[in-house]
């Protein structure tokens, strides 16, 4: 797992499981800021998750955004080229008069240049960078853009994927939140907005939506439920301010079952993106679901049997030696090699790379320590998807790692 999430005591994210009541935190870092946070196990929690009455307040409208990168702060694109993240009011003004000039005589309706709202929704359709950011009313679209695509196996590392929660109700409301707009084209000529139950917020000059909503709610005079919000206590702030925004770091694991369970909900690139666009990636999609890559089968692999390993033994301390490696390699040969897709040599390359960086990352004591065992898991399983590992058969050796490398420890000890 990433060093992020392997927080100490007192600043741990809070796990929501099914059926208990929510928690946040706060944890006022460069990646979650001052957004209360909460983290969920698996992508089927996310269903129950948006149903608990936390998020049904009938007078409340939520928006959403799903982002595939946990790390990844609600930016827009025009915002990237400050350096800082923020998008000033120059900035601003002159991408829109460049966009305006360079739009003339090559849209429909030649009026919409002189409307500038409709003309910055028009350039973030088309690639433009703005200082507009996506959202949807559905959560389960948030969830599909937050999933619909896989990593890459270049990237580092990225253990939860994410879904900001936004209280549309609050920020429309001028006289609280004046800086921060909602956008909702009149004009929709592709689709898109429709099918997605897309708009878009305009961030604030000079400042972030993060930075503006928290100033805004952590003022002295302002109310939370009959109550100001400088007479909450610190472990009373994380909920109440999630009321107004909130983001949800997701496990990102079975990616393509999160994909294929939207998809039974209507929920893909086809439905989502009404265009040739849209229809290319849909079917890339299935193509690539139904001819994934991998090597040549090996004949008669599921006869092998999987050999009695004897140890070596190290000359000096008299102790065995290479004992995890060897351990490592049963085990890939038990869930890989007899599906007949990788040689004995490949996998015991493999075995050999995975035990020693597993190595690098015991510490004292580290068979009763969760944060460790959770980065074991993360460690194969980044290992396996870089070496073409199919996810099916991934996640029976990343279940298993952590018994395999202590059972072995243990063994180590007793002789």
């Amino acid at each position: 797992m990433s060093d992020y999430f392997d927080r100490k005591p007192g600043n741990e994210i809070p796990v929501w499981k099914p059926g208990t009541e929510i928690k946040f935190e706060i944890t006022a870092d460069k990646i979650s800021g001052r957004i209360p946070v909460v983290r969920l196990e698996s992508w089927e929690d996310f269903t129950p998750f948006v149903s608990t009455d936390f998020f049904n307040d009938s007078s409340v409208e939520y928006i959403f955004r799903g982002q595939r990168r946990y790390s990844w702060g609600l930016t827009p694109s025009l915002a990237r080229n400050s350096g800082n993240g923020i998008v000033t009011q120059d900035l601003k003004s002159r991408q829109f008069e460049a966009f305006k000039k360079a739009a003339r005589g090559r849209l429909l309706d030649s009026n919409i240049v002189e409307e500038e709202d409709e003309l910055w929704a028009i350039g973030q359709h088309y690639g433009l960078k703005t200082p507009l950011l996506d959202w949807t009313y559905s959560p389960y679209v948030a969830l599909f853009f937050a999933f619909s695509k896989q990593d890459s196996s270049s990237e580092t590392d990225n253990p939860y994927r994410a879904v900001y929660i936004l209280n549309k109700t609050f920020i429309e409301d001028d006289d609280d939140v004046p800086d921060i707009r909602v956008l909702e084209p009149k004009k929709d000529d592709h689709g898109r907005l429709v099918n997605q139950a897309g708009l878009f917020t305009f961030s604030p000059d000079d400042a972030t939506i993060e930075n503006k909503l928290t100033e805004v709610i952590t003022a002295e005079d302002f109310m939370v439920n009959g109550h100001p919000y400088s007479g909450l206590s610190p472990d009373e702030e994380p909920d109440a301010l999630a009321k107004y925004i909130c983001k949800v770091y997701i496990k990102n694991e079975n990616q393509q079952a999160c994909v294929k369970h939207l998809r039974r909900m209507n929920v893909h690139h086809g439905s989502l993106f009404p265009d040739l666009i849209g229809a290319s990636e849909y079917c890339n999609l299935l193509i690539d679901e139904a001819t994934i890559i991998r090597p040549e089968p090996i004949s008669n692999a599921s006869d092998f049997v999987v050999p009695v390993i004897k140890y070596p033994v190290d000359p000096i301390t008299n102790e065995p030696v290479g004992q995890e490696a060897a351990a490592v390699r049963s085990l890939l040969i038990q869930s890989i090699l007899g599906v007949g897709y990788y040689t004995v040599e490949q996998i015991e390359d493999l075995a050999e790379k995975l035990s020693n960086t597993l190595e690098e990352y015991k510490v004292t004591d580290w068979q009763h320590k969760d944060s460790v065992h959770a980065r074991f898991k993360n460690i194969t399983r980044t290992m396996l998807r870089n070496h073409n590992v199919p996810e099916e058969y991934r996640t029976p050796v990343v279940e298993q790692i952590v018994d395999v490398m202590i059972r072995e420890d243990e063994n180590k000890e007793e002789q």
